[in-house]
């Protein structure tokens, strides 16, 4: 008997090979031994040994792995290396095992990686096999057959796996007596194809012929494939078709082969086949329009959609999940799905990317001990991808004095103070600018002023949970009978009524159970506040499941919107808003999530910030939003204020009199030690003049950004001249080709604090930049000559086309033509001094490519934060630590491209692999004689949005953790290896087996549970209902302690998060943009604090706290403490930074009080906010009355909160302040109140 083995993920292909193979045993018994394993399921023990041992004794092997689990890859790959028969891989998998008679791949691989293939030479192959293959035997003939049992395999209908069978038994198995061998059926590569039956057409005009072109309909055109692997989506297709086909008609086009060589085709089809143009494209394919795993040209793709100019949608069908698995998934779709369906889509622009069929529950064949499945629509989700399809469909046809659009501004923490939040966005003149362009488009609007909005929103009491207004007359009212009728009906009535109690609840409802809804409408536009999430008024919850439902007037808002207002469209306003983290799947969102089901199938346009990829995917992947960018403020140079001015000039003089008046440099340093210790700077003079220059150089945002407007000539230019201080992208920094000139290095000087020096440098590079930019053409400079005008040349020609570019801005028009409903082009998300390309922003956002990540470059920088940390612990301690604790964002992984992923893997004595792919990443581990240390444990503390994000990476830190723990090194090499033995002892104590035991304590990532985002910590600031540090850091332990491994996703094991904080003895995160000092951003005192309460919880006393700033070309790692000062100096006491905020009335003094309470929070978390930082904020903020009067003029609200947080510090014990000065500040917080109350 011929044994032939297959190994594959295709549904098809085992269900016609279960077919043919029956067919054949009954026809010529006792000829095939066919053994059949499906490649997605992992296997027990037993079946996995039975597997790799047919592998070995088999005449024949198919491999097709791809996706599949990498222990059924093992168990393949041990049986593939004693095969001694013929072996066939079908994709990327096993490809350096291939041979077939006498031919293999050998000089088919592309230079050092074995497993990427030539596509140029195997092309080239094929046709020769093709031709020649037919009349010459050996190599060509097994050449040839290849080729031929990947086509059979490619349309696995049972005829052709039948004739697949008939060629490996004929050609590998010497046996004879079987019929004549049909050609492989092949399907055309592109074609207009009904999905139902698979017939192809030759053009519209003959499909039109059974399905006739309604003029009146809109078109949407549908993109599927054409071939069976690895699912046969065609049946779903078709279903989809018919449920269309009720209200458009329909272009189905069927492609299997490559978009590069069937472009021209593709085009033609979508764009020339119907009377009228399309209006939506549905793309049901894997990957990415222009380019899938074999590679192809991603761009052609995107100029296609461009030419469409209509929404690109990509629903998808998850071939590795069971319907049943995915309802019960708080995961959603896996993560090999999120990958290929969600996140390489989106680099094309697609919306709508939500699941709409999934796999039936197995069948058995015991014949062959195999299940089997297949795939099938999810009713409820096809039904939204209609209703969805049918709403962007309006804004396409309706005109746009009809349309009626919902703008919604956020208004958290609720109150009077923080109304039309949003980062970098002073929303109140986005709104009034957005209501203008609408007018101007022809919408149905009274374009208001900012100052009409403010006072519509302020002083009217149109606010959430108002704490000095209780107006509610003229809010508008929505009776909650309608809503009460529907949550009755809601699969999560109890979990609300539970939370809640019964519907209309007490959160904005007045005494006639009417739901208040905050906002107004103008002629065919609403403006309002989305909902409080009920924890401010109802503090006890912040200690709740992270994943709290919605309050009953939550859901009523956008309730009334829909079946109310009738909106056509939402629009949220600024980054960000709550809906989008409203509990539900992480991925692949059900009928059941709630962004799902309060958005229904209103089109939903978010305005958020281009800086932010981690947010924004999350508010794509679970609101489905069509995201709008806007981009940052411009940034300027801190400068020296006020005495630091005086002191950096003293220390001029200082310098200066060393060699021309000795005799008078004693006094004039006494006068330099003097005023350090006023500016509570440390008495060592490099030191000084190091932090007088990174607070002078600082880039600080210089206000606020008002959507749809660009920089101007003079902001463009600042931004160049920022971007110029750094080498980026090939191009040198100015300053860095003056040393070079100087015959120095830029990282010498520094290195050796020639601070003089570096000044000097600085202030030619400013005049040489100014002058080209005013003249363009060089400066005369001494730095300056022929052999390197031409480097200096090109860097500042790239300032010029950045200054160019930046002054463009397409918001405007980005967020005008999706309203029309027209295709939205991406672009990366991220730091725009890291990535310059991210300007001009109005267009979709994506996140950098997971599977590049980490970068060479990242890399490096990684290696740079731990050989800083490591060295700055060994200075203190004079040893190594065991262990550290690192936050890892999904945020700055995206933006940095991994540089603290890298950090980690440094520690770990970890390198990305020279062979290494994006579809098949490698790692090395470094010899611990070549690392030259001990390898370093790390506690990995990620968020929610990297979870979500970076699945991959978690997936390689699984792999790495389990080579470590068998690697042949002590404990004394291994810090890894001897906490996680530590840990395995301890968990077999506990009742465990061995094999979890063992899993378990080699885990190392852990986040927070399935579908949650934070830690709650920050809710618990601002709703001041804490009474000691330790809750804290036990919030942020009971919300941090879910660990992901290879096994588990995000279950809660007891005690493993703390035995891993035990031995941390480094914290360490890194602050990647000069758009937040640790300061100005909440979750740097929510992750970093936290994790830094939680070790000390745990341990009973601190761990070493470092920050590491990479927003230059120099990685600077330093204590907690110099990072919050240089927080507190460069920005919230920098007069340069509080005028810019006071341009921008009433959002000024909204964003410089949320400081005011990161201060707060990094107190509590820390414990490293000086007594200084106190007084100093008092003297600028309450005891300087000119400042005083500007802050009330601005915001009078918000300066409330700046008094109540002053307050806050000294109730708490942090400050030490006299009582003259507290009392002060209630005075003026009593007369503010009074005031507030009587014009109110």
């Amino acid at each position: 008997m011929v044994k032939i083995t297959f190994i594959t993920v295709s549904t098809p292909g085992i269900k016609s090979l279960i077919e043919a193979g029956k067919e054949i045993n009954r026809q010529y018994p006792n000829i095939l031994d066919l053994n059949l394993y499906y490649g997605k399921e992992e296997m027990n023990d037993e079946k996995s040994k039975k597997m790799a041992e047919d592998i070995k004794n088999s005449h024949l092997v198919f491999v097709d792995l791809m996706g599949s689990p990498s222990s059924i890859a093992k168990s393949v790959y041990i049986g593939l290396e004693s095969c001694n028969g013929n072996i066939v891989p079908y994709g990327s998998s096993a490809r350096e095992y291939m041979r077939l008679g006498s031919f293999t791949m050998k000089g088919m691989t592309d230079g050092k990686n074995k497993k990427k293939m030539n596509m140029a030479a195997i092309e080239k192959m094929k046709s020769t096999a093709e031709t020649l293959g037919k009349i010459m035997p050996g190599k060509m003939r097994d050449m040839k057959n290849y080729f031929s049992i990947l086509k059979y395999f490619k349309v696995a209908d049972k005829s052709n796996i039948l004739n697949m069978l008939y060629l490996m038994l004929r050609d590998y198995g010497n046996i004879n007596e079987i019929p004549r061998l049909l050609e492989p059926r092949e399907v055309e590569e592109v074609g207009i194809c009904n999905p139902e039956t698979m017939r192809f057409y030759k053009n519209y005009e003959e499909y039109e012929k059974d399905f006739p072109f309604d003029i009146k309909k809109p078109t949407v055109a549908i993109l599927f494939y054409g071939h069976k692997y690895p699912v046969d989506t065609s049946s779903c297709v078709g279903e989809i078709k018919k449920r269309i086909e009720k209200f458009a008609n329909v272009i189905p086009i069927a492609i299997s082969g490559a978009f590069t060589k069937n472009e021209k085709k593709i085009k033609d089809v979508i764009l020339k086949s119907t009377k009228t143009s399309v209006d939506i494209i549905l793309n049901f394919m894997s990957f990415r329009l222009g380019a899938g795993p074999m590679g192809g040209e991603p761009q052609a793709g995107i100029d296609l959609l461009k030419k469409a100019d209509v929404p690109y949608f990509h629903p998808y069908f998850m071939s590795r999940r069971r319907i049943k698995e995915w309802e019960e998934s708080i995961q959603g779709c896996s993560t090999s799905e999120m990958m290929i369906s969600v996140m390489l889509p989106e680099l094309d622009g697609c919306i709508e990317t939500y699941p709409v069929g999934a796999m039936t529950e197995p069948r058995y064949d015991m014949e062959f001990d195999i299940r089997t499945d297949e795939l099938v629509i999810i009713e409820e989700r096809v039904d939204k991808l209609i209703s969805r399809i049918r709403s962007y469909i309006n804004l396409r046809k309706k005109e746009n004095k009809d349309k009626r659009i919902a703008i919604i501004c956020y208004n958290y923490p609720p109150g009077e103070s923080n109304i039309f939040g949003g980062a970098f966005l002073d929303t109140f003149s986005s709104v009034e600018n957005i209501l203008k362009n609408l007018k101007d488009k022809g919408y149905k609007v009274n374009p208001l002023t900012k100052e009409e909005l403010m006072g519509i929103f302020t002083a009217g009491g149109i606010v959430n949970s108002g704490k000095y207004s209780d107006s509610w007359e003229k809010m508008i009212k929505y009776p909650d009978k309608k809503y009460r009728e529907e949550l009755k009906k809601s699969s999560d009535y109890e979990d609300i009524i539970k939370e809640w109690g019964p519907s209309p609840g007490s959160i904005m409802v007045n005494d006639n159970n009417e739901f208040l809804i905050p906002g107004i409408i103008e002629g065919n536009i609403f403006i309002g506040l989305q909902p409080t999430r009920g924890v401010h008024e109802e503090i006890e919850k912040v200690y709740h499941d992270k994943t709290l439902p919605p309050h009953h007037q939550y859901s009523g808002f956008y309730k009334w919107i829909k079946d109310e207002f009738k909106a056509d469209a939402i629009i949220h306003v600024g980054t960000h808003g709550t809906l989008e983290f409203l509990k539900g799947k992480e991925c692949g969102m059900s009928g059941n999530c709630y962004p799902d089901k309060l958005l229904s199938d209103i089109p939903h346009i978010y305005l958020y910030y281009c800086g932010n990829p981690s947010e924004s995917t999350i508010a794509k992947r679970r609101s489905y939003a069509n995201i709008i960018s806007y981009q940052p403020p411009v940034f300027v140079q801190g400068e020296l204020y006020g005495e630091f001015a005086g002191l950096i000039s003293m220390i001029d003089n200082y310098h200066q009199s060393l060699s021309l008046a000795p005799q008078s440099s004693d006094d004039i340093l006494s006068s330099i030690w003097e005023l350090a210790e006023k500016l509570n700077m440390p008495k060592n003079l490099d030191n000084i003049e190091g932090e007088l220059y990174r607070m002078k150089k600082s880039l600080i945002p210089k206000g606020l950004h008002i959507f749809g407007k660009g920089y101007t000539p003079e902001e463009a230019r600042e931004y160049a001249k920022g971007l110029l201080r750094y080498n980026r992208n090939g191009i040198l920094s100015i300053r860095e080709l003056i040393t070079r000139a100087n015959g120095c290095s830029l990282d010498a000087l520094l290195d050796n604090d020639q601070y003089e020096t570096i000044r000097e440098i600085d202030e030619e590079a400013e005049k040489i930049i100014d002058y080209y930019f005013e003249n363009r053409k060089l400066k005369k400079s001494k730095y300056i000559n022929e052999n390197n005008k031409d480097e200096f040349i090109k860097s500042l020609e790239y300032g010029c086309t950045i200054i160019e570019s930046s002054q463009k801005n397409y918001e405007m028009e980005g967020l005008m033509r999706v309203l029309e409903g027209k295709y939205n082009p991406a672009k990366l998300a991220g730091d725009i001094y890291r990535h310059p390309e991210i300007l001009p922003s109005g267009y979709n956002l994506y996140q950098f490519d997971p599977r590049l990540i980490p970068t060479k470059i990242a890399y490096k920088r990684g290696e740079k934060i731990c050989l800083n940390t490591l060295d700055a612990y060994k200075k203190e301690e004079n040893s190594y630590p065991l262990s550290t604790a690192v936050v890892l964002w999904g945020l700055e992984t995206s933006r940095t491209q991994g540089e603290t992923f890298s950090q980690i893997l440094a520690y770990l004595g970890v390198r990305v692999s020279e062979s290494s792919n994006e579809w098949d990443p490698k790692y090395d581990i470094i010899p611990i004689e070549e690392l030259e240390r001990p390898r370093i444990d790390v506690t990995i503390n990620i968020c929610g949005f990297f979870r979500d994000m970076f699945p991959n990476l978690i997936v390689s830190l699984n792999e790495i953790f389990e080579r470590l723990w068998k690697s042949d090194e002590s404990d004394e090499e291994n810090y890894f290896k001897r906490n996680s033995k530590r840990i395995y002892k301890k968990l077999l104590d506990k009742g465990y087996d061995e094999e979890e035991a063992k899993e378990l304590a080699i885990s190392r990532v852990f986040g927070p549970k399935e579908g949650s985002y934070g830690t709650g910590i920050t809710k618990i600031i601002e709703t001041k209902n804490w009474e000691k540090e330790e809750q804290l850091g036990k919030a942020y332990i009971d919300s941090l302690q879910h660990v992901y491994n290879g096994k588990v996703h995000g279950k809660r094991v007891e005690g493993l998060y703390e035995e891993n904080l035990k031995t941390v003895e480094i914290i360490s995160q890194i602050r990647s943009n000069h758009e937040y000092e640790i300061t100005d951003l909440d979750h740097y005192y929510e992750y970093f604090g936290g994790l830094s309460k939680s070790v000390e919880m745990v341990k009973g006393q601190k761990a070493k706290m470092y920050i590491t700033d990479t927003t230059g070309d120099r990685v600077l790692s330093e204590s907690v403490e110099k990072s919050i000062e240089r927080g507190i100096r460069t920005r919230v006491l920098n007069p340069k930074w509080i005028d810019g905020m006071l341009e921008h009335k009433y959002h000024g003094v909204q964003k410089i009080a949320d400081r005011f309470e990161n201060v707060l929070g990094l107190a509590a978390t820390t414990n490293s906010v000086e007594e200084w930082i106190y007084e100093d904020m008092y003297d600028s903020y309450v005891d300087n009355e000119e400042l005083r009067k500007r802050l009330i003029e601005n915001n009078p609200f918000a300066y409330m909160d700046i008094l109540e947080q002053m307050t806050e510090y000294y109730n708490r014990g942090y400050w030490k302040a006299d009582k003259e000065k507290i009392d002060k500040i209630k005075e003026l917080y009593l007369e503010l109140e009074g005031n507030i109350e009587e014009n109110l």
